[in-house]
């Protein structure tokens, strides 16, 4: 079976969800990962949102109809929110796995969250069990990205897993966020200690320096053997979503839409070297 390969809809920039939808099949993809942000927050990325966790059930209908339009299917939803340390931000995480069940998809992506004091273990913990039966009662799974806090790295990631121990809260492996968030890490290496959890994965390029912003084109730095990558997750049974992220570089100047646009066909042809399509 071929691999689901994907693309966040991010990766258009400023562009935004819409673009990713109008593009991507000409890019030869035909499954997003959508973002669906916080009400009333700009968004890093500077694009307008098609949904928030303010949406209705109209708004999903609207995203479905265009969807549709573009022969385009979702593989999974961004539902990153904030950190579920806090309260309101389990609530607006409920919120949006409301509005992910509604579109249909059995995969989410958000944060695991930070804590300041190991004291604080416990109620974080108590919160992701939260949301990972809120998660189960709608049929998704809850796959933490590899951001500061708690999964920021693989001994991190491991604990998280062996500690919460719940079939609906799994890890969305980052290959670019390893080395950006962590000095001394290996992307392979953390890929096969973790392996047995990852249910998503981000595909992201870059030369594996610490807080180095350099989140182009795949193939583009070559500090992430994708091939490699692939053989660890197919030796698992993996079979996807793979979801391009395509974050551009720190200090660039503002990229048109078909600029965009074709850093995210050459990627797709970058891992059609590499074997991610049959």
């Amino acid at each position: 079976m071929a691999a689901l390969v994907s693309c966040l809809t991010n990766s258009y920039g400023r562009f935004g969800p819409i673009a990713a939808i109008e593009h991507i099949r000409d890019a030869g993809l035909s499954h997003l990962e959508l973002n669906i942000k916080n009400h009333g927050v700009p968004s890093f990325f500077k694009e307008t949102p098609l949904l928030t966790n303010a949406s209705t059930a109209d708004d999903v209908e609207q995203v479905k109809s265009l969807l549709e339009k573009h022969s385009v299917k979702l593989s999974s939803c961004n539902i990153t929110s904030g950190n579920p340390l806090e309260p309101e931000i389990v609530s607006i995480t409920k919120q949006k796995l409301d509005l992910a069940h509604l579109l249909g998809v059995k995969l989410v992506v958000g944060g695991a969250g930070e804590i300041e004091q190991e004291s604080q273990r416990e109620d974080l913990y108590k919160n992701l069990r939260e949301i990972g039966d809120y998660a189960f009662a709608k049929g998704i799974t809850y796959c933490f990205e590899t951001h500061p806090g708690i999964c920021v790295n693989a001994a991190g990631m491991l604990r998280t897993m062996q500690d919460l121990d719940h079939p609906h809260l799994r890890l969305n492996f980052d290959t670019g966020n390893i080395n950006y968030y962590n000095k001394h890490a290996n992307v392979l290496e953390s890929l096969h200690e973790v392996v047995h959890y990852v249910k998503h994965v981000h595909l992201k390029d870059s030369y594996c320096k610490y807080k180095d912003w350099n989140f182009t084109t795949l193939g583009e730095a070559g500090g992430v053997d994708f091939l490699k990558v692939r053989y660890i997750l197919e030796d698992h049974k993996f079979e996807g979503p793979y979801s391009l992220e395509i974050e551009g570089i720190e200090g660039e100047p503002e990229l048109t839409l078909e600029e965009h646009h074709n850093r995210v066909k050459q990627s797709v042809l970058y891992l059609r070297e590499c074997g991610f399509f049959e």
